[in-house]
């Protein structure tokens, strides 16, 4: 989590300053830190010089420097605390930003190669006609069945302006494109509804995203939304200022978060002027949810303005300053570890959710049912999954054997309003909603336990519980409870 939002160059160098200024002011007399500090730089120049003009490598002096200046960053053991070159520094903003080069695309993989969820809008993908549902068969002469998506993906990247040749599969027939890779910002912000429950996911905390999703926010209470959800789930933070304007939609004031410096310093960050949602208000989190959006969820915890939904966060803890080089690049520094405004600790701990669900589309469909949704319909297909008319990026297998099909026991659980418990005594899955209540075990063909994942037998959970529909067509399943 990064303290400052991007400045201008100038504002930089002053922020550096600044901090500079505060971190080495020493404790003890001056004159001693200001000799050892500079018997220390002239060690390291002398090292330097000597290696330069006499190691039978011939090294450059820019290299040793670049090698010298990691090796002091990496002996301090801190894996938040980075130096960047002014290219890689380029690349951070970029992804504080949520954006990446490329040809805006979201994918997924299937046999005959990876297939086209999304294409952003604006995209470069979008302007050269490419559409969801088409099949990358092939990049440039290398053909995409078989491989890996990372290796696909790695193709279709490069350097910016370059052009990349992809052949795509749509419809039975084969077409050809050139798409120029660009700068691309991935939506950070999205919103849906899933009847009169809204719903709105921030994939990072940019600088922009507070406004975006003050934005979604008003457009969803005009359709009458009646409680909100907000996805945190694979968020990996951003900056602190941004959770501080998004705390500020949902608590009037307060503390933010409290923060230790080097010498145990609390400077609290406040924030003032907000205001409360008239609904009640679910949080999606999981151990992909980090730094400031760990705050952001800590923080109305604590208030009690939100349930938390998923599994522990990160742990993330710390706070960051991306500090200037006069010689260009940076050094992203930790400054200070942080805590809730109940003090509670986050850093290597992370936070525990309210309500605790294992899995991606049983968190999501958990959270709608919470949220008041009085009836869940689900639909699942080859490339996408869709709850209650809307689609999902959530997903899960199905195994369908010997004329039968079995999903994951938490999926039907979360359907169902049901917990799912594991009987030891007998070795099997029991699945209790209310009073109903049924048995699963592998000797009965109604239990499959498949890369850890217990996989529950749908007709004779529809049997035991009388609010469950579905359809299974071998393509397409449909499911659905009150």
């Amino acid at each position: 989590m990064n303290k400052y939002k991007k400045l201008p160059k100038w504002r930089k160098q002053t922020v550096s300053a600044m901090l500079a200024l505060t971190l080495l002011i020493p404790a003890a007399s001056p004159v001693l830190a200001a000799d050892a500090k500079s018997a220390a730089a002239d060690r390291i120049a002398e090292v330097l010089d000597t290696l330069e003009k006499n190691h039978v490598s011939g090294p450059k002096a820019d290299k040793l420097s670049e090698t010298g200046i990691r090796a002091m960053v990496e002996s301090l053991r801190d894996p938040y605390t980075q130096y960047f070159t002014a290219e890689q520094l380029q690349s951070f903003e970029d992804a504080v930003q949520n954006q990446y080069v490329g040809i805006g695309v979201r994918v997924g993989m299937e046999e005959e190669g990876v297939y086209v969820a999304d294409v952003f809008a604006g995209s470069p993908a979008k302007e050269a006609g490419m559409l969801r549902g088409d099949i990358i068969v092939k990049v440039g002469d290398e053909t995409a069945a078989g491989k890996k998506i990372d290796e696909v993906t790695s193709k279709i990247l490069g350097p910016v302006d370059t052009e990349v040749r992809l052949q795509v599969l749509r419809d039975g027939q084969t077409k050809e494109l050139t798409v120029k890779r660009k700068k691309v910002q991935i939506p950070t912000v999205v919103a849906k509804q899933f009847q009169n429950v809204g719903y709105i996911q921030i994939a990072s905390f940019s600088s922009d995203a507070d406004e975006l999703v003050d934005k979604e926010l008003t457009g969803l209470k005009a359709q009458g939304i009646q409680s909100l959800i907000v996805d945190l789930r694979d968020n990996p933070g951003g900056l602190l200022e941004t959770a501080q304007q998004l705390a500020r939609l949902f608590v009037k004031q307060g503390t933010l978060i409290h923060t230790r410096d080097r010498n145990g310093v609390d400077q609290p960050v406040e924030f003032a002027n907000g205001t409360t949602q008239p609904f009640p208000v679910f949080f999606l989190v999981n151990g992909n949810s980090a730094s400031a959006s760990e705050v952001l969820t800590g923080a109305l915890q604590d208030y009690g303005a939100i349930t938390a939904i998923g599994t522990k966060t990160f742990g993330k803890g710390s706070v960051q300053n991306v500090i200037p080089l006069k010689s260009g690049g940076a050094i992203k520094v930790t400054i200070e570890e942080y805590l809730t405004p109940k003090l509670r600790k986050v850093n290597q701990v992370g936070l525990e959710p309210d309500k605790k669900v294992e899995g991606a589309m049983a968190q999501l469909l958990t959270a709608i049912r919470t949220a008041g949704a009085s009836r869940l319909d689900l639909t699942l297909d080859r490339h996408s999954a869709t709850v209650n008319g809307t689609e999902v990026q959530d997903s899960f297998d199905v195994i369908r054997e010997n004329g039968q099909t079995y999903v994951p026991a938490r999926v039907l659980a979360a359907l169902l309003g049901a917990s799912v418990e594991w009987n030891e005594a007998s070795k099997s899955v029991q699945l209790v909603a209310g009073d109903a209540k049924t048995s699963y075990t592998p000797v009965a063909a109604d239990f499959v336990l498949k890369n850890g994942t217990g996989y529950l037998n749908v007709a004779q959970t529809a049997a035991a519980f009388n609010g469950l529909s579905w359809k299974d067509d071998g393509k397409t399943l449909t499911l659905g409870a009150n």
